[in-house]
């Protein structure tokens, strides 16, 4: 054992290094060995620079064809110039990419026919959603209705008798029942007739807002529709085309295998089994998505959890599960002995199927490539570089489609692969990496001179520890037990140094297009990532049991069911924690361009061979996290009253912010998305982001007139996502859409104050006045009109008037009393014909008038009567459907509209 132990004296080169500098080792992913990363990242930037710029076509031709005549010179006469070169052809190569890639009008023809008008379609089936049961509530209305529905898109033939066949129009149509009628029965292929009104997906003209439109047209849709199962009719079979026909197909078969994992939550086997070890149907709900990439069942509360603590990625088919996926078919293939070319074919195609048959979404597509490129460099080469795979995946795709660049799911992967090849990997490589290396073959004593002072040392005294430790522990724990439970400890800490640098990077898209930070997603996700990797396999076992013989799905269920109830626990337990996420507002383009400087940094800092590179590497990422989490400057003009009307569809939000600067918001919208089946939300999808966009982290106030959904169904959502000071209310019935606005006010610890007439205080140098309701009003058992809070801000000799959905009652009431005199009125009710009687008008005197409404909305407003008074009173008015989101300055002289800061 002594002999074992021993260390030979160092050779005569590790002599004469200098004290604890440690031996150069050779990144395994610089330029010489994974040349297609750098390329990648030139070709990105140059899509940046041409997207930016909006270069001339013919001379990036030309400056292309000259840097790629200097590269080739360069490689032969002057190789220290060959990389910049190179580099440099490809970054002219992605400018000259994103300048002559097309830009389609698309459904351009389709687009003429989506104006709410009746209009005759013949289509054909493309795509199939799964018929379903839920529940609605009315505008007006808090009960809850149960009807059957299916969405089906239909490739449309002809409109009216005009031929548009050849034009890709793509139409979404809900079909709709009663739950207790007889619902028909579609297929792929065919051909429908029907009578039907068509619209474009709902846009909103504020700021911040993501563009569902656009979303929309990537999947070839262009308008939308709904009808009763009454209006249609088939009339035949066709055949769309061999890949609208193949992907109908497939959906059907993903609708198919998520009602065979649905149906296990009622597999009267598992009944008998403890509820941690049976599936429940919000469990088969997360498993249809996890693994077939159906996520029609899942519930907005059911993701609210893993979106808080950065997990969604386990609730969707991503690049991760078809890794893994891949892995294990990989795993399997070797076990079994098949060859080196079988092996690599088996994999190649069960990758390929498995990611098509989930929908093949973009991170799934990059995942394939890079798995299909790893194959076939292990068939030619024998030597696998991921990143140099990663890095020519990324290539390949920008060639075919460069603007997709500028998807959220691309730049997140290629930041993804950015953390781990420029910042994780090369600190790792000189820090822990060779800890874990050095702890195989530690017996042999012959490796110890080839390897740094340091490293040797660090296996003699392991060696001396296992002498010490063999007569406690026995041969097998202290030989072969210890050594892997360090390699262990140290994959551990390399895993939570690469999972840490993803974070960081990731967090700039993060704040983007999220307006999120998971302060506890590092910690969540090195306890989820694992227990990933064992829960796919027996998900996939129980998905493939279900499918072949539902009766012995119980057993896999049960492994999956403890798996899961354990990652849910894990999430649910950090997602209640308050410190769980941090809600942000849009990063200005200075914090931006110092984000990217300081990633820049670190990036150059983990490949110096200097003492403190460590350090510096840590502190640019904590100082480009730190940059991002700054509070930006609301955007604002300072000594003036602002009063803004967002863009919330048919419903009202008003943003106040005073001449100090401080905010209100008044009503949150809400009618879109009011189904508990939605996955949209107003407060969360349009008003949060356009608070956002104007740098508000934090609200002083908020405000609801009353109790109908158009006007408070967002409210909750924006309260926990700004906890503002306090909540201002009227007088209100109880119901479920008030009780959730008071419950989220609690959580967000927000002080509730219950206004009257008569009431008035100063609020950041504007006066505010609340005319209604009176201090003896008594609201009926439900919401109405008649209950809304009227508030009237005056700042100097400007004021507004916002009067909520106040109706002729309550205007006569308010004229009574007097006072009613304003520079500005937020017109009552949407326009209706029930408000703004000609008295109220002409007692209020506005020199402007805004409307909030919703584009083509069904209840006709706002009425012409309504708009022809305005107009014989000279008040000059803004439509928000017109408009988008208007603003209004209120200056102490006058009021003028204009734009936003």
């Amino acid at each position: 054992m002594a002999a074992t132990l021993t260390t030979p004296a160092p050779a005569a080169s590790t002599r004469r290094r200098r004290r604890g500098r440690a031996p150069r080792v050779p990144h395994s992913f610089e330029m010489h060995a994974a040349p297609m990363l750098p390329a990648a990242m030139a070709f990105v930037f140059g899509l940046w620079l041409g997207h930016r710029l909006q270069f001339f076509a013919g001379l990036l031709f030309l400056a292309l064809a000259l840097a790629f005549v200097t590269a080739i010179v360069a490689n032969g006469r002057a190789p220290r110039l060959a990389w910049p070169s190179a580099l440099l052809v490809y970054a002219i190569l992605g400018a000259f990419a994103i300048t002559v890639a097309p830009r389609p009008d698309r459904q351009a023809a389709l687009r003429q026919f989506a104006d709410h008008q009746l209009h005759t379609v013949d289509g054909v089936v493309t795509r199939l959603g799964p018929v379903r049961v839920s529940e609605s509530a009315g505008l007006f209305s808090h009960a809850l209705t149960e009807e059957r529905g299916q969405r089906i898109d239909l490739q449309i033939m002809h409109m009216d008798g005009e031929d548009l066949a050849r034009q890709a129009a793509g139409v979404r149509l809900g079909i709709f029942a009663p739950a207790d009628a007889s619902f028909p029965q579609f297929a792929c292929g065919e051909r429908v007739t029907a009578r039907i009104a068509m619209h474009e997906e709902e846009h909103f003209g504020d700021p911040g807002v993501w563009d569902a439109g656009e979303y929309l047209l990537s999947q070839g849709i262009g308008a939308l529709a709904s009808a009763k199962t009454t209006a249609l009719t088939v009339v035949g079979v066709s055949r769309p085309g061999w890949r609208a026909m193949l992907r109908c197909r497939l959906g059907q078969m993903q609708e198919r295998a998520s009602a065979a994992v649905l149906a296990l939550a009622s597999d009267p086997h598992a009944a008998r089994l403890p509820a941690w070890l049976r599936l429940s149907g919000e469990d088969a709900a997360m498993l249809t998505a996890m693994v077939t990439g159906d996520r029609t069942y899942l519930r907005h509360s059911l993701r609210v959890g893993f979106e808080r603590t950065g997990t969604f990625h386990l609730l969707v088919v991503s690049g991760l599960h078809l890794a893994i996926f891949a892995g294990l078919i990989f795993t399997l293939a070797r076990r079994l002995r098949a060859g080196r070319i079988a092996t690599a074919a088996i994999t190649a195609a069960a990758a390929t199927a498995y990611a098509v048959f989930t929908g093949f979404g973009h991170p799934v597509e990059r995942s394939l490539g890079m798995v299909l490129v790893y194959l076939a460099a292990g068939l030619l080469w024998r030597e696998r570089r991921p990143m140099n795979a990663l890095g020519l995946v990324a290539l390949l795709l920008l060639i075919a489609a460069p603007n997709d660049l500028f998807d959220a799911g691309m730049q997140m992967t290629l930041l993804t692969v950015i953390a781990v090849a420029g910042v994780a990997r090369p600190v790792l490589e000189r820090t822990l990496e060779p800890y874990r290396g050095a702890l195989r073959n530690l017996g042999e004593v012959r490796i110890d001179p080839s390897l740094s002072p340091r490293i040797a040392q660090f296996r003699v005294s392991l060696r001396l520890l296992q002498e010490h430790l063999l007569p406690l522990t026995g041969a097998f724990l202290t030989l072969r037990l210890l050594p892997r439970l360090l390699r262990m400890a140290i994959g551990a800490c390399e895993l939570m140094a690469v999972t840490c640098s993803i974070e960081v990077l990731m967090m700039l898209p993060m704040v983007t297009y999220f307006h999120r930070v998971t302060v506890l997603g590092l910690p969540v996700n090195l306890l989820i990532v694992p227990l990933l990797g064992l829960l796919l396999p027996c998900a996939l076992a129980t998905f493939a049991a279900a499918l072949l013989r539902p009766a012995w799905a119980w057993l896999p269920g049960a492994a999956t069911a403890a798996l899961l109830h354990l990652a849910t626990a894990i999430v649910g337990l950090a997602s209640h924690l308050r410190a769980a996420e941090m809600r942000c507002p849009d990063p200005a383009g200075w914090t931006i361009a110092a984000w990217m400087a300081l990633c820049l940094a670190a990036i150059v800092a983990s490949r110096l061979r200097r003492r403190f590179a460590l350090q510096m590497t840590v502190a640019a990422l904590a100082a480009a996290v730190a940059i991002l989490l700054l509070p930006p400057a609301v955007q604002r003009h300072a000594g003036v009253l602002e009063i803004t009307a967002f863009d919330v569809g048919q419903g009202d939000a008003l943003l106040i912010v005073s001449p100090k600067g401080r905010t209100l918001l008044v009503d949150a919208g809400g009618l879109v998305g009011t189904s508990p089946d939605s996955n949209f939300e107003v407060g969360e999808d349009v008003v949060s982001p356009a608070l956002w966009a104007r740098g508000i982290r934090q609200l002083d106030a908020v405000a609801i007139t009353h109790a109908h959904l158009d006007h408070i169904g967002g409210m909750a959502a924006v309260i926990a996502n700004f906890h503002p000071r306090e909540l201002w209310v009227g007088r209100n019935p109880e119901s479920a859409a008030y009780d959730r606005v008071l419950r989220a006010a609690h959580a967000a610890d927000t002080h509730i104050l219950a206004h009257a007439a008569g009431d008035a205080w100063n609020f950041g140098g504007a006066s505010v006045q609340v005319l209604w309701p009176a201090a003896s009003y008594q609201p009926g058992t439900v919401a109405s009109n008649d209950d809304s809070l009227v508030l009237r801000l005056a700042y100097g000799a400007t004021s507004a008037l916002l009067e909520g959905d106040a109706e002729a009652r309550t205007e006569a009431a308010m004229e009574a009393e007097g006072g009613l005199r304003s520079t500005l009125l937020k017109v009552g009710h949407h326009g209706s014909i029930t408000s703004t009687t000609p008295a109220f008008l002409a007692a209020v005197a506005p020199d402007w008038a805004v409307i909030s409404v919703g584009r083509r909305n069904f209840y006709g407003h706002p009425r012409r009567e309504v708009l022809e008074r305005l107009a014989e009173a000279d008040v000059g008015t803004r439509l928000t459907e017109l408009t988008g989101m208007t603003s209004f300055y209120l200056d102490g002289k006058g009021v003028a509209p204009g734009n936003w800061p």
